[in-house]
């Protein structure tokens, strides 16, 4: 039934299509590939949400292609429109920052270079930050220094986008919010063959959000030092004096060719207005999914096995449990169960657990709720709430958070590979993200991301709380894209045995919290008794 819903969503998203390297073969592809970073290198969480910029493959002249050798990842390749000026529309605290963000990081894992230009970040920079209510009236000056900061701001996401070799997005995250401010920027995009204008109008009316979204404004550095209550009260007049020339982007603009994507209380109601390409019609169901429910996301690598090898192609084989990778289980069920009494009553309360296919992650799952065998014992009461309430979980199954597939090499260890076949691991550690194994099923990280756009989309789509068990590629691919990593480094993140990682998702960036399981719920005497046991083998020269 799950699988069948995978399906469905794979097909909205394009799953079927792979990834573009302009019109290159496979093999010129490998050819004009450039040495990646060392491969111990790891990436540091607060590092990952910095700017990076991929570079792309010329789709508009593909007799060049092979001598290019520049990469377009992931849907990139598949956009109809070379250049795409995506402009934000939306009274203040509309949540217009909040969308931005959202797709910056989304289309940045699916491949696509993208860059934001903001024009209040720039007003502040010219100096000033601070200006009160006034400042966003009728006034004669005012108005007229609003408009040369918004025609500014526009021209650097235009000079961006005429730099970029190809396929490319920047973000104009300003108010935009009259007529005649977007007549003014479509005549400036047809100035500029192959720029594309869309713009995206943020509507909110729920008093609940716009109340979080005052809050979260008086934040900012126009309000640094200022008494709270005088803050909103200015805020608040400033919102007012948008009110009065406020004009909803509607279809008669640009001669009813105007394109848009409306958004209605994040993600309760999207519209779509001559949004016909690829990359367009993407953006407004990724933004459809979207929603500021809070809950929290657990990433977990699968319990550890008798025949475990952290350096096994494809990840382990075998389902048959160590006494250590129950003990983790059972303590990653009492992680959960405790977390879920601190979180608040809702939705975002409610817990949907998500894995892959192979026998390894249902075996972890019985583990964690006592279920097949993996039965309690009598004097295991203690651990019955959590077990019972791991049982309550409705599960996803899908084969799409299986392990990256190592083709021929399925289940050959690195050393194996390292000594027995030297090109390979040549091949493999010059370029670990775009590296594909040989043979029938042979993926990539690039491919793995590729076939992970759906899932992504289920876990932004649901409003309650998600744990996803899975092997360590899948699982860096996802971590990478809340956390907002390049994708550059995604194959040297460090996602650990034993270990839950917790995700809290914010208007802004996603905060991350290790746990380590063995430790935090006692579990230390039984991993001291698994390094003895693996010290007893090394002594007898067991490999």
């Amino acid at each position: 039934m799950w699988d069948g819903c995978f399906a469905a969503i794979s097909g909205l998203t394009g799953l079927s299509l792979g990834f573009a390297y302009g019109r290159c073969s496979r093999q010129d592809r490998r050819q004009e590939q450039a040495p990646a970073s060392d491969s111990s290198q790891q990436c540091d969480f607060e590092a990952a949400r910095q700017v990076s910029t991929w570079s792309e493959t010329s789709e508009a002249n593909p007799q060049h292609c092979s001598s290019v050798g520049k990469k377009i990842y992931g849907l990139g390749g598949f956009c109809t429109y070379s250049r795409i000026l995506l402009c934000m529309v939306g009274l203040p605290a509309r949540g217009k920052s909040y969308i931005t963000t959202m797709l910056q990081r989304y289309l940045r894992w699916t491949g696509f270079p993208v860059q934001v230009f903001n024009a209040g970040n720039l007003r502040r920079q010219e100096g000033l930050a601070g200006a009160d209510a006034k400042f966003f009236g009728d006034d004669r000056d005012a108005t007229a220094k609003r408009e040369v900061i918004a025609s500014a701001c526009m021209n650097e996401a235009i000079s961006w986008l005429e730099a970029q070799d190809n396929v490319c997005v920047a973000i104009f995250d300003a108010t935009n919010t009259t007529r005649k401010r977007r007549k003014g920027i479509i005549d400036r995009c047809r100035e500029m063959p192959g720029i594309t204008p869309i713009f995206v109008e943020s509507i909110c009316d729920d008093p609940d959000v716009l109340e979080e979204n005052y809050r979260l404004k008086l934040g900012n550095a126009d309000y640094k030092d200022m008494d709270p209550e005088q803050a909103r009260a200015d805020f608040l007049k400033r919102v007012e004096l948008y009110e009065q020339r406020y004009q909803s982007v509607e279809d008669d603009e640009a001669d009813g060719s105007i394109r848009y994507i409306k958004l209605y209380n994040v993600g309760e109601k999207v519209v779509l207005h001559h949004c016909d390409g690829y990359a367009p019609s993407h953006i407004g169901f990724y933004l459809s999914n979207i929603h500021i429910t809070p809950r929290r996301i657990w990433l977990v690598r699968h319990a550890e096995t008798q025949t475990q090898n952290d350096d096994m192609v494809g990840g382990t084989l075998s389902s048959k449990l160590t006494r250590q990778g129950v003990w983790s289980c059972r303590a990653l069920a009492a992680h959960i169960y405790e977390a879920h009494q601190e979180l608040q009553p809702g939705k975002g309360s409610e817990v949907l657990l998500l894995m892959g296919t192979a026998p390894v992650l249902q075996a972890t799952y019985d583990a964690m709720s006592g279920s097949g065998a993996f039965c309690l014992a009598q004097g295991d009461e203690a651990r019955r709430p959590a077990a019972d309430f791991a049982q309550s979980w409705p599960v996803m199954s899908t084969s799409l958070l299986n392990e990256l597939d190592g083709g021929d090499y399925m289940g050959l260890t690195f050393d194996d590979m390292q000594y027995q076949h030297p090109e390979i691991w040549a091949a493999r550690e010059a370029d670990r993200l775009n590296y594909r194994y040989p043979g029938a099923g042979g993926e990539s990280y690039l491919d793995v991301i590729d076939r992970l756009r759906p899932v992504i989309i289920e876990l932004e789509r649901h409003h309650s709380s998600v744990l996803v068990i899975a092997h360590l590629a899948v699982q860096r691919c996802i971590m990478a894209y809340f956390t907002g990593c390049p994708v550059e480094q995604l194959p040297h993140l460090s996602i650990d045995m034993h270990a839950v990682y917790e995700l809290n998702p914010g208007p802004f960036c996603t905060s991350v919290q290790r746990v380590d399981l063995l430790e935090a719920h006692g579990a230390n005497s039984v991993r001291s008794a698994s390094k003895e046991k693996k010290k007893k083998k090394e002594r007898k020269g067991t490999p």
